[in-house]
């Protein structure tokens, strides 16, 4: 994987981790998920295990963030 898409997905995913806004945070969330998945799409061919697993838990922690930091009533439309 390329530095750089490393360091931009990476980027999106601690901005989403760190904000602290609610009305910020779903936003957020689906920029990083966006920018994981177009990392994921881009080197699954060429990814080692270790970077697969490390796009794979980013995800999977977005979407408990997701699921955790939605406001009340919002669950029935989150991802």
């Amino acid at each position: 994987m390329s530095s750089d898409r490393q360091s931009h997905w990476q980027k999106h995913y601690q901005e989403a981790l760190l904000e602290l806004d609610p009305a910020k945070l779903l936003e957020r969330i689906d920029q990083a998920c966006e920018s994981i998945q177009r990392c994921m799409d881009l080197t699954l061919p060429n990814s080692n295990p270790a970077e697969r697993q490390a796009l794979e838990d980013a995800l999977a922690n977005l979407r408990a963030l997701r699921r955790e930091g939605a406001p009340p009533g919002f669950e029935s439309i989150a991802r």
